[in-house]
């Protein structure tokens, strides 16, 4: 698992984990007075100055900068989705560059003699933060710079820093800010950025294999399009989707891979995933960050092995029509106080540390909200600034980067203004995807298409296609009548995952802590009913505490079966 740790001044004992700081042992280390960095990435060197680079800067950091000076000056430059940074060993000062939205995660704590930056948050000691916490509940992503730690932050995008040791002092800038015009938008710059931004990210991996994660939806398709295009060594990966829609997803991204003679994997997640080592290592490389329990995207990383892995649009809402103000965001997005899961909040944490997540993210929401305008524009750049950079799902530069060189299009502010630049009107009903599907290859519009849940036809005229969406309406109304369904001797639940056997584990409830409610961790010591999202809720705050300690899997490693959990506590749907 990739893993940084950096430190400018003078070592302060109550920063970092013990555990973290172990698993350094037999990694790449280098020791300075008042700087060390440990890395088990690619660390450059010229001599005693240094170069880190997590990520994927956009042409390549070649040769590295010769010193301090240079580095402010050319890292900025960059595209892509990175951290660099570097170490001018004669001056004493480290630079530090993150990407324009700050996609590349790297966090940061301060203290009076020391600055501690780490790709993973688990590096670092601290109690629950508030406001952290809230966003979890209420949005499930934290705020931008938030995470679920106190005082531990991720550094902001498009941010250069310049760190001295002796004494502590730390320099902050924005080096770029969206400024774009709505009448310049056009169909003919979004296609043109979009394929430079595609062609800038081949350029030091055209060579190697590549994979890209192939769905139903609109962003995986345009992205095969592209690609099919151009002369590579390209496969997909297809995970089926099977427990909704009679996985129409899968269905429709194998239609399109033997349309474009792609060779593709067909890979269907075990039913008992959420009980598996794999899910474990999902966890330890998302960090518990999203809530992450039966999502189909959660089980996605397991299948990945590529070179080089294509996913996902960046950012996601690009190319989609955002809400049309805060009034909608907060009515659609946001689980407000009166929400069933703030109820279950206060079973788990009790009705004080509750009503404080709760106070703390409404007053962060309430802040934040206001520095955008509240209309199509400002959800849009609030979305790229909060849930791009935390992503509800898995952010591909932090779980898929374990394994893979990942790249997504759009990696270029030229896209990002272009696509800005698009009056929202246009992206209603993701017309605007249709208009460039038609602008790439019209026969992108030829298979049905799944847009979240939402299936569409476009314009397949298959009757194979239209046969399956009149089984698939049949299957929902069936769906919605349980009984009927009985009767008729389907199972709807047949497709789902299986409960997780880890929330059977004693040790949830066994430990003890300021903030987890005494009366709740009896309940479940006596067998007694509780709340399935109370349960999770509980195990995510686990999850976030034993990953400072030690490996996820010795903590589950005895977790009783779920027969014998089942009958000794009856968890409430």
């Amino acid at each position: 698992m990739q893993q940084s740790l950096i430190r400018v001044g003078q070592k302060t004992s109550n920063t970092t984990s013990d555990y973290f700081e172990q698993q350094f042992a037999s990694q790449q280390q280098v020791q300075r007075f008042s700087f060390s960095l440990a890395s088990n990435g690619n660390v450059q060197r010229d001599g005693d100055n240094l170069l880190l680079v997590l990520g994927t800067p956009l042409p390549a950091i070649d040769p590295m900068p010769a010193n301090w000076q240079q580095a402010m000056q050319e890292l900025p430059q960059r595209e892509g989705v990175f951290v660099a940074l570097f170490w001018d060993d004669k001056a004493r000062k480290l630079v530090l560059c993150t990407d324009i939205l700050g996609l590349q995660p790297l966090y940061w704590k301060q203290s009076s003699t020391e600055v501690v930056f780490s790709d993973c948050t688990r590096a670092f000691v601290g109690d629950h933060s508030p406001v952290g916490w809230g966003a979890f509940l209420a949005l499930g992503y934290t705020f931008g710079s938030d995470t679920l730690t106190s005082d531990v932050a991720r550094v902001p995008p498009a941010t250069l820093m310049l760190v001295e040791p002796d004494p502590i002092r730390v320099e902050q800038q924005t080096y770029w800010t969206f400024d774009y015009r709505r009448s310049s938008g056009s169909i003919t710059e979004v296609l043109e950025t979009l394929h430079q931004s595609v062609d800038l990210a081949l350029q030091p991996c055209q060579q190697q294999q590549h994979s890209i994660l192939l769905s139903g939806g609109y962003d995986s398709r345009l992205i095969a399009f592209l690609l099919s295009k151009r002369s590579l060594d390209l496969n997909a990966i297809i995970v089926s989707h099977a427990d909704e829609n009679l996985d129409l997803d899968g269905r429709s991204a194998m239609a399109v891979a033997r349309h474009l003679k792609i060779p593709y994997q067909l890979a269907s997640p075990e039913k008992d995933f959420f009980s598996t080592p794999a899910y474990l290592d999902y966890l330890e490389a998302s960090e518990g960050l999203v809530p992450s329990l039966y999502l189909f995207i959660s089980q996605v990383a397991h299948f990945v092995e590529a070179d080089v892995l294509w996913e996902g649009l960046l950012p996601g809402k690009t190319l989609k029509a955002s809400e049309d103000d805060f009034d909608e965001f907060q009515a659609t997005k946001i689980k407000w106080h009166h929400h069933r899961i703030w109820r279950d909040a206060e079973l788990v944490f009790g009705k004080s540390h509750a009503t404080e997540m709760w106070q703390a993210f409404e007053s962060k929401w309430q802040q934040q909200k206001a520095s955008f305008s509240n209309d199509s524009d400002g959800t849009a750049l609030f979305n790229y600034a909060h849930r791009t950079r935390n992503r509800y799902g898995l952010n591909p530069f932090k779980v898929f980067q374990q394994k893979s060189r990942v790249c997504m299009p759009g990696m270029t502010r030229d896209y990002l203004l272009a696509t800005m630049a698009i009056d929202p009107a246009r992206k209603q009903g993701n017309q605007f995807y249709q208009q460039l599907y038609r602008k790439i290859d019209p026969a992108a519009l030829h298979f049905p298409v799944v847009h979240g849940s939402k299936p569409d036809l476009l314009q397949s005229r298959r009757l194979s296609d239209h046969l399956f969406m009149g089984r698939m309406s049949a299957h929902h109304f069936l769906q919605q009548r349980p009984r009927l369904m009985k009767l008729l001797r389907l199972n709807p639940s047949n497709r789902k995952p299986l409960p997780s056997n880890y929330l059977s584990n004693p040790l949830l409830w066994q430990q003890q802590d300021s903030v987890v409610e005494p009366g709740f961790l009896a309940k479940l010591q006596q067998g007694e009913p509780v709340p399935a999202q109370a349960l999770q809720l509980l195990f995510y705050w686990r999850v976030w505490q034993w990953l400072r300690q030690k490996p996820l899997a010795g903590y589950f490693a005895h977790t009783a079966d779920r027969a014998g959990f089942a009958s000794r506590n009856g968890t409430q749907g």
